[in-house]
């Protein structure tokens, strides 16, 4: 037993360490499973951040753990400190993050749901060609466009989105611009 007290702080020190690590790199790089892809959705704040909280719990349960062991404060003080300081931690990372995720990000949508959705022409396109759209929702967003007739588009004309397909939205005109 004298040799696992011996250990303790080095555990503690390098469960520390681990989780101040991993939570900087997270937070400078990104989640290393993370796609980053626009289809997430805001509500599931605990999964999106699953690896930063965990390395938040561990910089805040290695910490306490290892001031608990350089207090000489008994273990089981130590490891039950550690625990519920590192939840409480963990809880308020979850909780900071999704607040800056929620005033960083609009509403996000698959591009599959502009079906029906109006738009105006950016730039004059020929008969055939792709030109670019702006769509007006939530926020502002410029795709690329295709009259499904084959009709030349004009900069300032309406349309409406018909068909996506490979990321080009396929429109019929509403009206002139």
């Amino acid at each position: 037993m004298n040799q696992l007290t011996d250990l303790t702080p080095y555990i503690f020190g390098a469960i520390t360490l681990a989780g101040v690590l991993y939570f900087l790199y997270s937070i400078i790089f990104g989640e290393v499973s993370g796609d980053g892809g626009p289809d997430l959705e805001v509500a599931d704040d605990a999964g999106k951040f699953g690896c930063t909280i965990i390395a938040a719990f561990l910089a805040a349960f290695g910490a306490v753990g290892l001031l608990g062991t350089l207090s000489n404060w008994g273990l089981p003080l130590t490891l039950g400190a550690s625990v519920v300081f590192g939840l409480v931690i963990g809880r308020i990372i979850m909780a900071v993050l999704a607040y800056v995720v929620r005033q960083q990000s609009t509403e996000r949508h698959r591009i599959d749901d502009l079906i029906g959705v109006s738009a105006r022409v950016t730039i004059d396109t020929p008969a055939g060609a792709t030109g670019e759209a702006m769509v007006e929702t939530a926020y502002v967003s410029k795709y690329p466009v295709r009259d499904v007739t084959n009709s030349p588009l004009s900069r300032g004309d309406y349309v409406e989105v018909v068909d996506v397909r490979d990321g080009t939205l396929y429109v019929k005109k509403k009206r002139q611009g």
